[in-house]
């Protein structure tokens, strides 16, 4: 579900990058405190023969050596209470200081992607204590070759993050305006439209397209962000009208057409009040073809394990319900919650993804559903050989402990896409050959003609 969004104004978000830097012979005092961009510097020594003198300056400064760029260009960082501009300036009438320059801020190159956008999605970009750590899951799976269905409100189908993210029918031929594999809709290329029966998902809500944005925007196109899951591909289900109102039936109708075209998750990012023995029945068929089920938890500030949401409350091996956190993995104060029902907390505040034609940061726990259903994929890509069980117990007992969720979520934790995805290659079974026995070449035996004997030998 999506919670009522505010208005937001984004920055971009420079961090000061860390320096790996190489030790010296020597050393000065230190270290006096740690190195910020208010007290540190870089400095290049004159001359080999004023080491000494540049040591023994530093250390009159109150300051300490953090380590060098060479061996004539030093790190400084000058402890609490020293004026390190009024020192540099004193140094420029030295004759062993050659150049100063004062720290500064530079953009973070964390990222793996070139996406303008990607750093000011902080559960993206590793720059929040809740960040998922994208990256690190990134060098091991992107998500390729898993179809991640969203039954929502359909998809921008022309937006520039998500025209080439889209799953394709391989049995429909595009706008024949035919039902080429006779299961009741049209042109079904990217999804069906369970509200009018066609095969038109192109989102009038927004909330499937923000949705499907933080699951599998494209990567490194030069537009907006990035989705987790970039290598995996959308399966766009439309239930939800423009209002974001929707029926059982149309849900229902539509997990069976996600599970039966190959989706390997669903993204279900809404709840209802009353339980559906129909829900319950299209749930544990997906769970029998081991598709893992992601769900939100709502936005009522309630406590699921006394006051039901549903699909969230069925608790089948392959569902996982998420909860909401802030940046710094606190339960977001809209969040429902639940020490039995809502297995995983994940962002889902302030959330930058695509809508339709644009870009906006929405908070919700339908924001953090889409989180956890993209780190899904990852696992799925990495290892198809896990089960949606396997997938769902994996994303619990890595997520990172918190002892503000203790209590209140299963896990006690939230999504840590990084420590989920560090999993052993997969290596494929060995193919049993059966030998191929080749039938031997019958000769065909002529019988032996019988030649009567002579009369006189009988």
């Amino acid at each position: 579900m999506r919670r009522p969004s505010r208005k937001r104004t984004f920055r971009g978000l420079e961090p000061l990058e860390k320096r790996a830097l190489m030790a010296f012979d020597f050393v000065t005092p230190g270290p006096l405190s740690v190195a910020t961009i208010a007290n540190s510097a870089v400095i290049r020594i004159a001359d080999p023969a004023e080491v000494d003198e540049a040591s023994h300056a530093i250390y009159e400064a109150g300051g300490y050596v953090d380590g060098g760029f060479g061996p004539l260009t030093w790190g400084i960082v000058f402890s609490p209470g020293v004026d390190r501009d009024a020192v540099l300036s004193t140094w420029k009438s030295t004759a062993w200081l050659a150049s100063a320059e004062t720290d500064g801020l530079i953009a973070s190159s964390a990222l793996p992607v070139s996406d303008p956008l990607a750093t000011q999605q902080w559960a993206i970009a590793d720059t929040a204590k809740a960040s998922v750590h994208a990256p690190e899951a990134w060098s091991r799976s992107v998500g390729a070759g898993v179809v991640v269905a969203v039954i929502d409100s359909g998809v921008d189908v022309n937006h520039p993050e998500l025209a080439g993210q889209l799953w394709i029918n391989p049995k429909e031929s595009a706008g024949n305006r035919k039902d080429d594999d006779r299961n009741g809709f049209v042109d079904d290329i990217n999804g069906a439209n369970f509200l009018n029966n066609t095969g038109n998902v192109q989102d009038d809500a927004g909330h499937g397209t923000h949705v499907s944005g933080i699951i599998a925007a494209a990567a490194n196109n030069g537009n907006g962000g990035v989705g987790l899951a970039p290598g995996a591909k959308i399966m766009a289900l439309k239930v939800l009208d423009a209002s974001g109102n929707g029926s059982i039936n149309a849900a229902v109708n539509a997990i069976y057409y996600a599970v039966n075209n190959g989706a390997k998750v669903i993204n279900a990012s809404w709840t209802m009040s009353v339980g559906s023995p129909a829900l319950i029945s299209a749930m544990s068929f997906a769970a029998s073809r081991n598709v893992v089920f992601v769900t939100a938890a709502g936005n009522e500030r309630s406590n699921n394990d006394l006051v039901p949401s549903y699909p969230g409350n069925y608790r089948f091996t392959n569902v996982l319900t998420v909860g909401a956190v802030d940046s710094d993995g606190k339960l977001a104060d809209f969040s429902n919650y639940g020490a039995s029902t809502v297995d995983v907390a994940a962002p889902g505040v302030s959330i930058l993804s695509t809508t339709p034609g644009s870009y906006e940061a929405w908070d919700g726990t339908s924001m953090a559903t889409p989180f956890v259903a993209a780190t899904a994929a990852l696992i799925a890509s990495l290892r198809p050989d896990y089960t949606a069980a396997q997938i769902v117990d994996r994303i619990k007992s890595t997520a990172t402990r918190s002892v503000d969720l203790a209590g209140i979520i299963a896990s006690a934790g939230y999504l840590d896409a990084g420590a989920a995805t560090n999993l052993p290659a997969y290596v494929a079974p060995a193919q049993t050959v059966v030998p191929v026995v080749t039938p031997l070449k019958r000769t065909p035996v002529r019988p032996v003609r019988r030649v009567p004997l002579p009369r006189r030998l009988r």
